[in-house]
C-alpha cells in the first residue's frame, strides 16, 4: 500500500500528467459533445444505450478479440523457447496501447515502456527488439493488403474515384517493393548492411550503427520465418484477426445505427483511416481517424448520422477504453509479476523466465 500512495503521490505532482490529463479531457468533450451537434447526430451516449445491449456486448467481443490476437502475435513472434505467460504479454500491450493513445506521437514512447516491461518480465533486450519490429512492420504491410483488396472488392460493387484507385496502386507498389527488400536481406544481407549504412550517412537524422541493427534484427526475423513456415502463416493468421475483429467492431456499430456496408466500402474506409493514423501528428491518430472515416463511410452512402455515430461508438471501445485498461495492467504488473527484477537466463541461452 505504500508503493502504491507513494506513486499516487508523484503521479499528482506530476506536471506531464496533468497536461495530458487536461488534453484527453477536451478531446473528450470535442469529439463526444461538440462534433455530434454540430452534425446533428445528438448524444453519443445516449444512442448508445438506445441500441440492443446484444450489439454493444457483440462488439465489445470483436474489440476484446483484437486485442488479444495481438498479444498472441507477440507471444508468435517473439523468438526465444521460454517467454513471459500469455496473461503477462497482454497486460504489456495494453499497458504500450494506453501511452499510445495519451501521447502526442505516442508510438515511440509506448514502445520504449514496452520494451522496457518486456526485458524486465525476463525477455533479451535483442528479442524484444526484434519482436516489436516484426510486429510494427507486419501489420502496417497487412493493413496495405487489406486497402488494396478493399479496392480491387469494390471496383465492381461502387463507383471508385481515382484517388482510391491511385492510392490502392500506391499501396501494391510498396508491398511489392516490402517483399523484394526481404528478399534482398535474405539473399544478400551483407550488401544490403553496406547499402544501409551508406543510406544512413546521407540523411541526418539516422545512425549508420542503428540502421545497421535494424536491418540484421529484420534478416534474422526473416530467416527465422523462413525455416518455421507454420509460424509465418500463424503470425500472419493473428495480423489479420487483429485488423478483422477491430473492423467487425467498427461493422457492427454501422448495422446498429442502419447502415450496412460492402466489404469493399468497410476495407476501404477502415484500412485508409488506419493508415492515416500511422501519421505521428496526435495521440492514437485522435481527430485524424474520424476525419477520414466519417466522410469516407457517408462518401459510399451510409448516412452522416450513422456514420458518425457508429465511428464515435466504435472509438469508444478502440481508443478511449484501452486508456483505464490499459493504466490498470500496467499497475497490476509494477505491483505483481514485475515488482520484483527479473531473473535471466546466461547470455545467448534463448531462454527468459515466465512472468
Amino acid at each position: 500500500m505504500t508503493l502504491l500512495r507513494d506513486g499516487w503521490h508523484r503521479l499528482r505532482r506530476s506536471r506531464l500528467v496533468r497536461w495530458i490529463s487536461l488534453a484527453v479531457v477536451m478531446l473528450l468533450i470535442v469529439e463526444y459533445v461538440v462534433l455530434p451537434q454540430i452534425l446533428g447526430s445528438g448524444n453519443v451516449l445516449a444512442a448508445l444505450r438506445g441500441l440492443p445491449p446484444i450489439l454493444v456486448l457483440l462488439a465489445a467481443a470483436f474489440e476484446a478479440l483484437s486485442l488479444c490476437c495481438y498479444s498472441a502475435l507477440t507471444m508468435v513472434v517473439l523468438p526465444g523457447t521460454r517467454k513471459p505467460r500469455y496473461f503477462t504479454l497482454l497486460r504489456i500491450d495494453l499497458s504500450d496501447l494506453a501511452v499510445n493513445h495519451v501521447v502526442p506521437g505516442g508510438g515511440t514512447t509506448s514502445a520504449a515502456v514496452r520494451y522496457a516491461l518486456l526485458t524486465r518480465s525476463g525477455v533479451r533486450p535483442q528479442d524484444a527488439l526484434s519482436a516489436a519490429m516484426v510486429q510494427v512492420v507486419g501489420a502496417n504491410l497487412v493493413l496495405g493488403v487489406l486497402f488494396g483488396a478493399g479496392v480491387l472488392t469494390a471496383l465492381g460493387e461502387v463507383r471508385i474515384n481515382r484517388y482510391f484507385i491511385t492510392a490502392g496502386i500506391a499501396v501494391l507498389v510498396l508491398l511489392a517493393l516490402s517483399l523484394a527488400a526481404l528478399s534482398v536481406l535474405d539473399r544478400h544481407l551483407e550488401a544490403a548492411v553496406r547499402a544501409a549504412r551508406r543510406t544512413a550517412r546521407l540523411v541526418r537524422f539516422l545512425k549508420p550503427a542503428s540502421t545497421e541493427r535494424f536491418v540484421r534484427t529484420m534478416a534474422a526475423e526473416t530467416a527465422m520465418f523462413r525455416r518455421d513456415p507454420r509460424r509465418l502463416v500463424l503470425a500472419l493468421f493473428l495480423i489479420i484477426c487483429y485488423w478483422g475483429f477491430d473492423a467487425a467492431c467498427l461493422a457492427t456499430f454501422l448495422a446498429a445505427f442502419g447502415h450496412t456496408p460492402a466489404p469493399g466500402e468497410l476495407l476501404i474506409a477502415y484500412s485508409l483511416a488506419n493508415l492515416v493514423a500511422l501519421t505521428p501528428l496526435t495521440p492514437g491518430g485522435v481527430g485524424l481517424v474520424e476525419g477520414v472515416l466519417v466522410p469516407t463511410l457517408a462518401g459510399f452512402g451510409a448516412p452522416s448520422s450513422a456514420a458518425l455515430l457508429a465511428v464515435l461508438s466504435w472509438r469508444i471501445l478502440n481508443f478511449w477504453l484501452p486508456i483505464p485498461v490499459g493504466g490498470l495492467a500496467w499497475l497490476s504488473l509494477r505491483l505483481g509479476v514485475l515488482r520484483k527484477p527479473a531473473v535471466r537466463g546466461t547470455p545467448g541461452d534463448g531462454r527468459v523466465s515466465r512472468g
